[in-house]
């Protein structure tokens, strides 16, 4: 009885559960069969298990996806890999119900989710208006402001402070020299999507990917937001640059430029899915100004060492890109010259038509 006892604590500790995982992904591994992939970077909160295609899956043990091909499992990580032994390069495969270890034996992930999200909403923002895109821009660079690390794209924020009137001006910020490194290309992004210049922002693009710190580089994670703000707010730029030529483009240079996973995150950004943990980032600021929670806001500022606040960053940015002719960064632009241009041409309107 007691060789029993032992015997199902053991098979409880080595199998853990997928909690939650969004439904394309959830489909995808019910419809798969044989060797999945294998264990890649493993860390403090997760591990990735990357694919025969190089795609990755995203594991994690807290309460909300962090990307859009991950899932959240019932065991504490790094607790969990401890206990299993867990390795880069084992290999799991699909059996049935079970992503089972096959290097080693005694570890498993029961595909059973207790929740299934869907990710590609179809319910998106309604535009906001100037009034509104203003609040929105001061309320989350608060937030950004007050979470108060500067080492990643928030110091461009930062840097602008004194010059978008809007913002709320803070003294004595430690800006870090690559702030200021980034600041021109952030400009660049910005210019090319207020002039609806799909050259200049192949461009701008380009330098931004894999650019600075962090697990994913602050750059990427920046990319992420500001495509967030123009995809769920339905902009006319966010729907261009979703036609498939020019998204082709986008996800190739992503791909040869950047990290694998940063790679992934941009690819699901240009099909306008992101992360649940930004969705509900999202749904704080547009109810903030009725009940004032910012708790998911919070929350995602705190994901990784600067990921949350590059991110959201991002957002502030694409949403002052959004703002109507003369507002916001646009007196900023005036020192980038409408199609000043370096390098080969990536993209054009000509080939976004066909």
């Amino acid at each position: 009885m007691a060789g029993l006892e032992a015997n199902s604590f053991n098979s409880f500790r080595e199998t853990a559960q997928i909690m939650r995982i969004e439904r394309g992904l959830y489909q995808e591994l019910l419809n798969y069969s044989g060797v999945l992939g294998r264990v890649g970077q493993i860390y403090q909160k997760g591990f990735d298990l990357i694919r025969g295609d190089e795609s990755i899956i995203h594991f994690r043990g807290e309460t909300w996806l962090h990307s859009p091909f991950g899932a959240v499992l019932d065991q504490p990580i790094p607790k969990w890999v401890e206990d299993v032994s867990l390795r880069e390069g084992d290999i799991f495969e699909r059996k049935g119900r079970l992503l089972q270890r096959r290097t080693r034996n005694g570890c498993s992930i029961q595909l059973n989710p207790s929740f299934i999200v869907d990710l590609k909403r179809t319910l998106r923002f309604r535009p906001p208006q100037r009034e509104t895109l203003l609040s929105e821009i001061q309320s989350l660079s608060e937030e950004i402001f007050k979470w108060s690390r500067f080492e990643g794209m928030a110091g461009v924020l930062a840097l602008l402070a004194e010059e978008l009137p809007s913002l709320p001006f803070i003294s004595s910020i430690p800006i870090s020299f690559w702030s200021s490194h980034a600041l021109p290309r952030v400009r660049k992004l910005v210019s090319s999507v207020i002039h609806e210049d799909l050259d200049d922002f192949g461009l701008a693009w380009e330098a931004l990917l894999g650019l600075g710190p962090g697990l994913t580089p602050a750059g990427d994670d920046f990319l992420v937001g500001f495509l967030a703000a123009h995809k769920l707010f339905s902009s006319s730029f966010g729907e261009r640059i979703g036609h498939d030529g020019i998204k082709t483009r986008l996800e190739e240079r992503a791909r040869i430029k950047t990290v694998p996973t940063s790679s992934q995150f941009l690819k699901c950004a240009l099909d306008g899915i992101f992360s649940e943990i930004l969705y509900l980032a999202f749904d704080d600021l547009r109810s903030g100004a009725e009940d004032g929670g910012r708790e998911k806001i919070e929350y995602f500022l705190e994901w990784g060492h600067s990921s949350g606040a590059d991110t959201l960053t991002g957002v502030v940015f694409g949403l002052w890109s959004m703002m109507p002719p003369g507002d916001g960064l646009k007196p900023l632009m005036k020192g980038i010259p409408r199609g000043q241009r370096r390098g080969s041409r990536m993209l054009s309107t000509h080939e976004e038509r066909h």
